[in-house]
């Protein structure tokens, strides 16, 4: 018998689903871009009249605080019409938007360490950027990622990635498929604020607990690997700045061998300090907002009052 994994058998409703995609992709592409970013913000704010989602990010929001109603109501609407312009850019098929580049040269030092690089991303601003712009310019670029519970949507993104350049390592697999990357001196990218409800590490995060996975801040610990922080997010015109950030490892605690838990703990709270920051600057590209990030922290289940 093969060790192979079946594929899921697509259900009903996933081929018109499938169908729904592939139709709006080909409306998209039709479509002049500022136009098309146009009708974007227009959905996303419709979206968020309609209150798509909505009990999720309010709670989100009252959980860490940090603005008032007012404040975060205009942050909320922003959120919504982000949400509709980054997927305009997602569905583009082979067309570049415009963009600026800002502290390459940290990527480029950590790649020359000869250990491998660890791109830390979030979901904020447009991260699957990072494919169609690099996909085919850097050697051996990886992306962890989780499938698609649509199969049909799923075999799309795969095909997708794949045309440029760019191989997917899938999150049961993560750790090992990471390991391999990085022991040849590659390149993995993984989005570090997943939803993990239990799993992880609390670790503070928008100045509230947070499950946080541990295999960046493992491998980091284990290889010698270099970690890059980095975003792309669109500005008014729609022109992006994708930024480069660096991170080198915390200096351990003292008395803290390289596998101790203080110094993997040092490393989680770096990083999601990196991404608090950037939230805090930008909350409207972060699309966090949409998960149960706190989960184990916040009840997801009870209606925002």
């Amino acid at each position: 018998m093969s060790d192979k994994k079946q594929k899921p058998k697509p259900k009903t409703s996933h081929y018109f689903e499938y169908a729904a995609l592939r139709v709006v992709e080909f409306a998209v592409n039709l479509t002049p871009r500022r136009l098309a970013l146009a009708m974007g913000g227009l959905v996303g704010g419709m979206l968020c009249l309609f209150g798509v989602h909505r009990r999720v990010v309010q709670r989100n929001f009252d959980h860490v605080g940090l603005w008032d109603k007012g404040a975060a109501d205009k942050i909320i609407r922003g959120l919504y019409r982000n949400m509709g312009r980054y997927a305009v850019d997602f569905l583009r098929c082979g067309k570049l938007p415009p963009y600026r580049v800002n502290g390459y040269d940290i990527y480029t030092r950590a790649g020359g360490k000869g250990k491998g690089v660890i791109i830390v991303l979030a979901h904020f601003g447009n991260w699957e950027l990072l494919a169609s712009v690099w996909g085919k310019q850097v050697n051996d670029l990886n992306v962890v990622a989780k499938p698609m519970a649509n199969p049909l949507v799923e075999g799309w993104l795969f095909k997708k990635r794949s045309a440029l350049g760019v191989s997917t390592i899938y999150t049961d697999s993560a750790l090992r498929g990471m390991l391999a990357v990085l022991k040849r001196n590659g390149v993995a990218a993984i989005l570090i604020d997943q939803n993990i409800w239990l799993m992880g590490t609390p670790v503070p995060f928008l100045g509230k607990p947070a499950y946080t996975v541990r295999t960046v801040a493992g491998l980091i610990r284990k290889t010698g690997a270099a970690a890059v922080p980095m975003y792309a997010i669109m500005g008014r015109d729609g022109r992006y700045d994708i930024d480069f950030f660096e991170a080198e490892p915390p200096p351990a605690p003292d008395g803290a061998d390289g596998d101790s838990e203080a110094a993997i703990m040092a490393i989680l709270t770096q990083h999601n300090d990196i991404l608090s920051r950037w939230v805090m600057k930008y909350p409207e590209h972060w699309f966090g907002w949409f998960h149960g990030r706190f989960g184990g922290f916040v009840d997801y289940r009870r209606q925002a009052g």
